[in-house]
């Protein structure tokens, strides 16, 4: 799903980070959503304070949230689990 665009054609990082949010949340089902919300945004802003270029902190964003959760011992739920 692509994110709406702005008239200068940049997505808003708000509504990337609500959609990663979701994402995430279907991924880690145990995990809280306010707490997956708050991960998200911190490992953004730091992410973003580190960049040069920030055309993939969203996606990079997810990715450093799944690693941390998936360290922590959480489990990855996957879609293909639910079939029975």
């Amino acid at each position: 799903m692509t994110e709406p665009a702005g008239s200068d054609g940049i997505v808003d990082p708000e509504i990337a980070l609500k959609r990663e949010v979701e994402t995430l949340a279907q991924r880690f089902p145990d995990v809280e959503r306010a707490d997956l919300d708050e991960r998200v945004h911190e490992a953004y802003d730091k992410l973003k304070d580190e960049a040069t270029i920030d055309s993939h902190l969203v996606a990079m964003t997810e990715n450093r949230v799944t690693e941390d959760l998936r360290a922590e011992g959480e489990t990855v739920h996957v879609r293909g689990e639910d079939a029975g």
